[in-house]
């Protein structure tokens, strides 16, 4: 299995969640742990095909490097710019049913927490930057890149962007994400 961090967006409700495998139902867990429950109705059942990759990041050198990684990745975030007094207002005047669905949008969260995941990596654990080799973002829609640059926030020079190839809006087709076995080790 290739060493890598996933996170997947709900089509319906914008919520981001982290995980290390290719699949949501590998991992349940990741799912509880990362979405907001709904006090007022039950959980509901997690399907597959409400869930589309947004961004990969794969090269990770060593196990410790993707789990480290990944404890910050699959924080929650705060948004790429602060919001404005004015943002602040018209959010508390919203109606609780709207407010519940604008707190459901984590995607802008999560990628500006991937962001800030690699920058503060270079900076506080040089260990876990790849020596020689870059990591690479495999996103499905590049506008996040600019985005994250429009807000201040510079990628680290180890990492480099791609494309994510995917078939039926979910199943990605990248040749070094889809490897199923990691270089180096045994058998």
């Amino acid at each position: 299995m290739s060493r890598a961090i996933y996170l997947f967006r709900n089509i319906r409700t914008k919520q981001v969640v982290a995980t290390t495998e290719r699949s949501l139902l590998a991992r349940p867990e990741h799912l509880r742990s990362q979405t907001q429950p709904s006090t007022y109705l039950p959980q509901p059942a997690m399907r597959p095909d409400h869930w589309t990759p947004l961004v990969v990041a794969t090269g990770w050198a060593t196990d410790q490097a993707l789990s480290n990684a990944f404890a910050l990745v699959s924080q929650r975030g705060s948004p790429l710019v602060p919001p404005t007094e004015r943002q602040k207002r018209e959010y508390l005047l919203m109606k609780n049913k709207d407010k519940r669905i604008a707190d459901k949008d984590t995607t802008e969260r999560q990628v500006a927490q991937l962001a800030r995941s690699l920058v503060y990596v270079e900076a506080v654990r040089p260990n876990l930057v790849p020596s020689g080799e870059k990591i690479r973002l495999l996103w499905q829609d590049r506008e996040w890149i600019a985005k994250v640059e429009e807000a201040g926030l510079k990628w680290p020079a180890w990492v480099e962007h791609g494309d994510l190839d995917l078939k039926r809006g979910n199943i990605i087709l990248n040749p070094e994400v889809r490897s199923t076995r990691v270089a180096g080790s045994a058998n």
